[in-house]
């Protein structure tokens, strides 16, 4: 039986609530997330992809949600700094601020429009770059924490090309290997306007989450016979108590994830599908990328987890995988 493991987008938040699901489930369910024959990851989650594909254990990855600041704490660099900002300035004076606004405006608009076009002249894209920040503390503890080979086990990083307008998944081809992990990883969280693009070949690659904040139906690529997919952007559809704002900002994404869900489930899968509910929805809030109640999100995942597998539901669809 081949199991994937499809990890979605959702921001610091979201890294917290893909903790607390997958440690719950590996205590609960006998499915050791790390030893999945797949692992799909679009932004947030493809650094979690990353981290249990280069071994770094779930416990250790629990216990960062409850670090310093109620955010992961940064691991020491070879000088013994660390960058305590993620939202490091691109841009250091009025000049390059106009410069970073106009590359970025152009950036978000070929994420929204995506169709084919000629690749922009390398004398423009350095006059007008793309992305007003720099991601400063995460970029330096990718480097210091992800190896520099691309792991044995299939792991694909989703992200979208905006000179094609197509998604690409980084790593379903053995070629891709030759792209390092960490530019991977930086590749599939490059917010489309807020960090800058990555260029590998004649790609120019931002934020997978462009196409979709979970692209689950890569797990029919992948011939899985179990798909659990963690779904932090999105909210559980069969909560009608939900009735907010966030909700109505959680819509697409949910649509999108009921349409992949559909597809997966027509091929024979069976699908896990872990996503907010109306408590984790509200814990959440509406900023994904910040650096405070991580240790909150993380403890409510894991609890609410732990009874979803108790339903008779997920009980049953591990019973018919026999776990």
């Amino acid at each position: 039986m081949r199991i994937a493991l499809v990890l979605g987008a959702g921001g610091t938040v979201g890294m917290a609530y893909h903790v607390g699901v997958l440690r719950a489930l590996s205590q609960e369910s006998g499915i050791d997330p790390t030893k999945c024959d797949l692992i799909v990851g679009t932004s947030a989650g493809s650094v979690i992809g990353a981290y249990l594909r280069s071994g770094l254990p779930l416990e250790e990855m629990w216990e960062q949600a409850f670090g310093e600041n109620n955010t992961p704490a940064p691991k020491s660099t070879s000088n013994g700094a660390a960058v305590s900002k993620i939202f490091a300035p691109s841009f250091h004076n009025p000049l390059e601020l106009v410069q970073h606004l106009v590359g970025s405006a152009f950036v978000l608009a070929r994420s929204a429009v995506r169709v084919p076009l000629p690749s922009i002249p390398k004398f423009l894209r350095h006059a007008f770059p793309g992305g007003m920040f720099s991601l400063g503390e995460g970029r330096q503890r990718l480097e210091h924490d992800l190896p520099d080979q691309w792991p044995e086990k299939d792991l694909w990083l989703c992200a979208v090309d905006i000179v094609s307008g197509h998604r690409v998944v980084i790593g379903r081809d053995k070629r891709d290997r030759n792209f390092s992990l960490l530019s991977a990883v930086m590749a599939s969280c490059a917010i489309p306007g807020v960090y800058p693009p990555i260029k590998y070949g004649n790609q120019i690659l931002v934020d997978g989450g462009v196409h979709s904040t979970t692209n689950m139906d890569l797990a029919l690529a992948g011939r899985c016979d179990l798909v659990i997919c963690v779904a932090p952007m999105a909210f559980d559809t069969e909560d009608h108590s939900l009735v907010s704002l966030k909700k109505i900002v959680r819509r697409p994404p949910a649509i999108t994830l009921a349409h992949e869900l559909a597809q997966v489930r027509q091929s024979g899968a069976t699908v896990l599908l872990f996503r907010p509910n109306r408590d984790e929805v509200e814990k959440h809030g509406f900023n994904m990328m910040r650096r405070v109640g991580l240790d909150d999100v993380a403890s409510l995942a894991f609890n609410t987890t732990i009874e979803k597998l108790k339903t008779e539901r997920f009980a049953k669809a591990l019973d018919a995988v026999g776990r």
